[in-house]
């Protein structure tokens, strides 16, 4: 399946953290780009493939060390393998060993070229080599590969229309290429044409239009995404329900959304992610009952670092809401001890700086907020990444009477995210703070047109 785990990152309040550490938009098409372009024998144990595959199982469960574990497995039984190289390359990016992913990178741009001598039309080596010279950031060549790629897909398809793998790869191109409602359309004629991506095509075609705040298309685009799946895939019905129940949050649709993580729970009850999402969703319903006991639930599944985080942040939040300020100062205790305990073993981990950053911020401790939030937009490697830290710095800016940084801070939260509802209500916030009424009314007007809700 197309991974796309990081779709959570573009979501709001506790949503607004990356919900795996391998984020957003890049990770969404490249790794389910560079599966597509593996071709290795399949199903056999120990092979390259195996563990190709095996690495996106241990990314949906937000197990980076395992991936990079089994990309290296991989690479041993296939070091000439590009697609491999790229997602080794893309994990240790993630890690935050930038060096080692810059290496990784070169090493596939080495093999690609060498591919190329060889046949110079080859459509899937010049998509590789675009992801390549992207990630290191030669963005005209990277742009000129892609443009290759799409011309060569394009001449195969004017010779075999009906040929639904091509499709899928043109669209996948177009997608780098910034080209989002050409994809749109590739997606859907691919899935049309019921090739064995049809799942997978629904799926991306979904992100794109929800990406673009066209909520009620994705959701129609992820129910064919959800019928195209055999009912006995439990795992992969279950990954495309929690795409769909963020997508129904953003649409204003809370009762379906809740709907859908319930579904998602009665699929696999071992699923923290999902009772976690679920306990979000009811805390921001003030059904705080109910949202206890299930962030206890996230608690009982002894989940990984970040869920067990947010759910004693959620807790905090409750307990704060309810007037329980001690217990609350308790719970974000809890919270703040396990991201420094993660801190300790990966200081680089810009997911552990954001989410410490919001704690701090509940607790107060504002100046210690924006530092956090600071390294976090030093270290992210993605735009979202550093989104949300400057979200997050304009709630303390704001908090703090520092209401023209805070202005500054929500601005750059919208530029490098237009859809974020939250930082047009923090923007609007900031202005009302500074006397601008009219300005005010305008951001808060924009808030609630994108779905903000109070």
């Amino acid at each position: 399946m197309v991974d796309l785990g990081e779709l959570a990152e573009r979501r709001r309040v506790d949503r607004r953290l990356p919900e795996m550490p391998h984020a957003s938009f890049k990770l969404i098409f490249c790794l389910a780009s560079l599966a597509i372009l593996c071709t290795s024998v399949v199903g056999q144990e120990e092979t390259a493939n195996y563990w190709f595959r095996k690495s996106g199982e241990f990314l949906d469960n937000r197990s980076l060390k395992e991936a990079d574990y089994a990309l290296d497995r991989a690479l041993q039984l296939d070091p000439r393998n590009v697609s491999i190289w790229l997602s080794k390359a893309l994990v240790l990016e993630l890690l935050g060993k930038g060096d080692e992913s810059l290496g990784g990178y070169s090493k596939a741009l080495e093999i690609v070229d060498e591919d190329l001598k060889v046949d110079p039309q080859d459509a899937d080596a010049l998509w590789s080599k675009g992801v390549a010279l992207d990630a290191l950031q030669r963005q005209a060549e990277a742009t000129a590969a892609r443009e290759k790629a799409v011309e060569i897909y394009n001449r195969t398809l004017s010779e075999n229309p009906q040929d639904s793998e091509t499709w899928f790869k043109m669209a996948e191109v177009l997608v780098s290429l910034y080209r989002e409602d050409e994809a749109v359309l590739a997606y859907r004629k691919s899935a049309e044409l019921n090739g064995s991506k049809r799942a997978d095509a629904w799926l991306a075609a979904g992100h794109l239009l929800e990406e673009q705040g066209r909520h009620n298309e994705s959701i129609e685009a992820f129910d064919q995404a959800l019928q195209s799946i055999p009912a006995s895939d439990a795992r992969e019905q279950a990954f495309v329900w929690e795409i769909k129940a963020m997508s129904l949050e953003d649409a204003g649709r809370r009762d379906e959304a809740q709907q859908a993580y319930e579904r998602i729970t009665e699929l696999q009850p071992e699923n923290a992610v999902a009772w976690w999402r679920l306990a979000a969703l009811l805390k921001d319903q003030r059904r705080y009952n109910q949202s206890m006991q299930a962030y206890d639930k996230v608690l009982e599944l002894q989940p990984q670092f970040m869920e067990e985080a947010r759910a004693w942040m959620g807790k905090g939040d409750i307990l704060n809401e309810t007037g329980r300020r001690g217990d609350a100062m308790a719970a974000y205790t809890r919270a703040l001890e396990i991201e420094d305990r993660e801190l300790q073993e990966n200081p680089e981990s810009y997911i552990a700086w954001l989410d410490k950053g919001r704690i701090l911020y509940r607790m107060g401790r504002y100046e210690e907020a924006i530092e956090a939030y600071d390294n976090a937009i030093r270290l992210s490697p993605e735009s979202m990444g550093v989104q949300q830290a400057w979200f997050g710095k304009g709630e303390v800016y704001l908090r703090t009477g520092r209401d023209e940084e805070a202005l500054e801070a929500f601005w750059q939260a919208i530029e490098l995210y237009p859809l974020d509802y939250d930082a047009w209500h923090g923007k609007g916030e900031a202005f009302q703070a500074m006397g601008k009424r009219t300005e005010a009314d305008m951001a808060f007007e924009v808030a609630e047109k994108l779905g903000y809700q109070r």
